[in-house]
């Protein structure tokens, strides 16, 4: 087996088989398998995709957030290659075998992404920072801002984006998965680091082609800020020294008052 694509659902019928067939679709020259894994969804979603004997379908009684779910898939791939694929996402080339060559071609410890789109055909954020893990890192943005526009070249990033990670299998057998303590949001981010720390390089490359609709299985909520609060301090206390992660919590905490101050302040 060539690649196992993984994709999690959480009450995403609609865009997650939309998703799938673009999968089957536009995906040739490589053997693959498409692995869905369930998030506990009450959408109608198990009975549903429970049918499709296209895929290997597993539902679980809860839902873990996206690292457990991806794990899941994980554990029971066949594929040389692991694709963990956002259920928000449409394959509009053979992006897979794209993937895969490019893979086979190039450095065995490198972990791929591609430059995603939107329905329009706009930019959509591809490849994203790791958190600054310690002080001389924290300064040095400071004086150097960080760059998230595109080139559209082959090229090395810090972090690829959670919503369309190309990964060897070794890497997973080296490094773990994910760190299933993040519910949602910095999980690739941590998992990415480690693989880092392991000598594994990130790569966004540009010849595959995939539209990212992006948000659809959690709005815009006070509790998605909560959440991804709590993810970024557990990882930067998973990272930091004990030292440097108190800096960082006061650092936040008044950056906090002076936003709510700034806020309150255009209010009046």
């Amino acid at each position: 087996m060539d690649v196992s694509i993984i994709i999690v659902n959480y009450n995403t019928l609609k865009v997650t088989q939309e998703c799938i067939n673009s999968v089957f679709e536009k995906t040739q020259g490589i053997a693959f398998e498409v692995i869905l894994v369930d998030n506990a969804s009450t959408d109608c979603s198990k009975e549903h995709f429970s049918r499709d004997a296209r895929i290997r379908y597993i539902y679980s009684s809860k839902n873990g957030g996206f690292g457990y779910a991806n794990n899941r898939g994980m554990e029971i791939a066949k594929g040389k290659y692991f694709f963990l694929l956002n259920s928000d996402t449409l394959l509009v080339n053979n992006a897979v075998k794209e993937f895969f060559d490019y893979a086979e071609a190039h450095e065995a410890k490198t972990i791929y992404g591609c430059y995603m789109q939107g329905p329009d055909g706009s930019y959509r954020g591809s490849f994203h920072y790791f958190p600054a893990f310690t002080s001389g890192q924290f300064l040095h943005r400071i004086v150097k801002r960080q760059n998230y526009m595109p080139d559209y070249s082959n090229h090395e990033v810090e972090c690829i984006c959670g919503a369309d990670m190309f990964v060897p299998r070794k890497a997973y057998e080296e490094c773990g998965g994910f760190d299933e303590n993040i519910f949602l949001y910095g999980e690739e981010g941590e998992w990415q680091y480690r693989m880092k720390q392991k000598g594994y390089r990130r790569f966004i490359i540009n010849s595959p082609k995939i539209i990212h609709l992006e948000g659809k299985s959690m709005s815009q909520s006070p509790e998605k800020k909560a959440i991804q609060r709590e993810s970024h301090f557990y990882v930067l206390k998973k990272h930091m020294s004990a030292v440097t992660y108190l800096l960082a919590r006061v650092y936040y905490s008044f950056l906090g008052i002076w936003l709510g101050l700034t806020s309150h302040k255009k209010e009046r």
